[in-house]
């Protein structure tokens, strides 16, 4: 494909929202490690994307990270910044996550392709703000604007779970609470970005509902199937 070179290419956002809650606590390590991985791939790809990370539980629904950062000069994840705790109130993380990327995107004047991230180890349990509704509303509603929705679920039907909350089967995939299940899902989430990232860089045409294009490995893994 020929780009225009007067036309800008547009950088790609990870938004990634990560479950902090108390049942994480076994799996800490194998997320910061699978956490650091996935960052240090996609820095491996290409300098052209940035990262925005947000952890979240019932006594901090929205700690950011790392905010706008770009790939090469984000720093690790650790165990000092990653200790789970508390329950999970998901949709109000995810509410508050959104409404922070819509202010970015609206200042940016669409010179940024955003791929929401979620990751979890259980459903939604301590939400005060926010509904199910609400936020299916809000996912279908920046999804129409070309954002994509990514959801990576353990312990829980993601299926159920993150369809409720708006995300597409495509994009949505289980995986196994262990720590070579973690490490799959983190690499099965690398391989889909870098995917994805091909085609925004070379402004390819592409479907912002099917995040992983039917190659979901975690969750092969997970059932058992090849």
């Amino acid at each position: 494909m020929t780009t225009d070179p007067t036309t800008p290419t547009p950088v790609t956002h990870i938004y990634f929202l990560l479950d902090r809650s108390g049942s994480m606590q076994s799996l800490a390590t194998d997320v910061v490690g699978g956490f650091n991985a996935f960052v240090k791939e996609q820095t491996a790809d290409g300098p052209d994307a940035l990262i925005t990370l947000v952890q979240f539980d019932s006594q901090e629904p929205h700690e950011v990270v790392l905010a706008a950062q770009p790939l090469p000069s984000a720093p690790s994840l650790t165990l000092e910044t990653y200790r789970p705790r508390g329950g999970t109130p998901l949709y109000d993380a995810m509410a508050q996550l959104i409404t922070d990327a819509t202010i970015r995107a609206e200042e940016k004047g669409g010179r940024e392709v955003i791929i929401f991230v979620t990751f979890t180890d259980g459903g939604e349990n301590a939400s005060e703000q926010y509904t199910k509704q609400q936020i299916f509303d809000l996912v279908r509603n920046r999804e129409s604007r070309g954002w994509t929705f990514v959801y990576l679920g353990a312990n829980q039907d993601s299926y159920a779970e993150g369809g409720g909350a708006g995300f597409r089967n495509a994009s949505v995939q289980d995986f196994e609470a262990s720590a070579d299940g973690v490490t799959a899902a983190f690499a099965s989430l690398s391989k889909g970005m870098m995917k994805e990232r091909g085609k925004i860089r070379t402004m390819q045409e592409r479907d912002n509902t099917d995040f992983f294009e039917g190659d979901k490995e975690a969750e092969a893994r997970l059932r058992g199937t090849p």
